[in-house]
């Protein structure tokens, strides 16, 4: 393979505009919370896709070896203008997903052959060729076809498990806790709403656009499906051997005033519960970067991080790499994911109670998506606040962090009002 990517400056340009008019079978959209960085990727040239424990490892051997001998012309611009690798991967380790989730493998890649970006106020374009592949197919994904943009008269949803079947999985995770088999354990609920004429994912990413400016609004187009959200978690930042990633976890809904929304938020700040499930979060974080890292850095005790309808406890994480590292963005990853704000603690105890006793499937859903430079650096968040979008279906997703002192009546209440502030971007339109 003989990478050749061509780049250029040029005028601004609408990105989400573009997303809806395309008809290419692979589609990725990214905006960063400070909102300094839009990425749209079209098509792909080369992809990496893989499974099993060491899939993020060896798709960081593979990546290096796909940008081999990759040639850039044209102007010179910055890094995460292009070329990139962009994609993501699921929570598990194999695509167990179910056929929701049949587009999307365990791990999945791509170098778009069309790169659009916005860094700051300057927008971009990297056409990226493969001078080998003039005999090659192509590859056989179905073109993606964008659904009606009208209105529907209404909706019906359904949610898996159950109130009955969650509140047993809460109950059942609360005792392996009191019985010292787990710290902490995440369970995830789905919503799947139902609309003729389906959800547009260019009007679904608009609106999240609008209405979450602090989270990473992402949108991964593969075949006849897309999967779209705003997360409000970064789980690893590489940049010139700068590291960045989110301890985050505690959580709660925002006050209809200002005074309601402020005893909320010390509420929050002051339960032993919440404060509890946070440590766990950063305890883990510091750890898995500690030994790679040459300085640390970690405030001892949360900030409130306060969001459209939600808001957590957050304590930034932040790494200054030694010299003579040769982190990737993947391999980080590798040693924080998954982070016990999605699986739980210890993680090997939480997989496994987790295979054993959630029904949802999560695919891609507290996965992780993002973009990777030919040098490695990149940024991932993780997959949260999200909706798989296909045919006339959008499954949301919701997870809540169950600790000594949870309760079936406070978790399920969580995973409804974490699902409502997912459900307006789909419900507006």
């Amino acid at each position: 393979m003989k990478l050749v990517a061509t780049r250029s400056q040029v005028p601004e340009r609408r990105l989400l505009e573009r997303l809806g008019r395309t008809q290419r079978a692979t589609r990725f959209y990214w905006r960063s919370p400070a909102a300094d960085v839009e990425l749209l990727g079209l098509g792909e040239v080369a992809a990496i896709e893989g499974a099993g424990p060491d899939r993020l490892t060896r798709a960081a051997e593979s990546a290096a070896a796909l940008w081999r001998g990759l040639e850039l012309r044209g102007a010179e611009i910055p890094a995460q203008a292009g070329p990139l690798l962009v994609g993501g991967f699921g929570f598990w380790d194999e695509a167990t997903g179910g056929t929701d989730w049949s587009d999307f493998p365990a791990l999945r890649f791509w170098v778009p052959e069309l790169l659009y970006a916005r860094i700051g106020d300057r927008s971009y374009t990297t056409v990226t060729t493969d001078l080998e592949a003039v005999e090659r197919p192509s590859v056989a994904r179905q073109p993606w076809r964008s659904c009606s943009a009208r209105r529907a008269e209404g909706f019906s949803a359904c949610a898996e498990p159950s109130r009955d079947e969650f509140a047993s999985a809460v109950s059942r995770a609360t005792a392996a806790i009191g019985a010292g088999e787990l710290e902490k354990v995440v369970l995830a609920r789905a919503c799947t709403l139902t609309q003729a004429g389906g959800f547009d994912a260019a009007r679904v990413l608009g609106a999240l656009c609008e209405s979450q400016p602090g989270c990473f609004v992402y949108g991964v187009g593969l075949g006849a499906a897309s999967f779209v959200g705003a997360s409000p978690e970064r789980l690893v930042r590489l940049a010139g051997g700068e590291v960045s990633a989110d301890a985050l976890a505690g959580s709660a809904p925002r006050g209809r005033t200002p005074e309601e929304d402020a005893r909320r938020g010390q509420a929050l700040l002051d339960s032993p519960k919440e404060r509890e499930e946070h440590a766990i979060v950063r305890r883990a974080v510091v750890e898995a970067l500690a030994p790679r890292s040459a300085e640390l850095r970690a405030a001892e005790s949360p900030r409130l991080l306060r969001l459209e309808g939600i808001q957590h406890l957050h304590t930034p994480v932040s790494a200054t790499l030694p010299e003579s590292a040769h982190a990737t963005t993947l391999s980080l990853a590798s040693a924080l994911f998954p982070t016990p704000a999605v699986g739980g603690a210890p993680r090997a105890a939480a997989l496994e109670f987790l295979r054993r006793h959630e029904s949802a499937r999560r695919g891609w859903y507290s996965g992780a998506i993002g973009w990777l430079t030919p040098g490695g650096d990149g940024e991932l968040c993780v997959a949260l606040r999200s909706a798989l979008l296909r045919g006339d279906a959008a499954t949301l997703h919701a997870g809540v962090g169950i600790v000594a002192g949870s309760t079936p009546e406070a978790e399920l209440d969580e995973t409804r009002w974490k699902l409502a502030s997912a459900l307006g971007a789909l419900v507006e339109l």
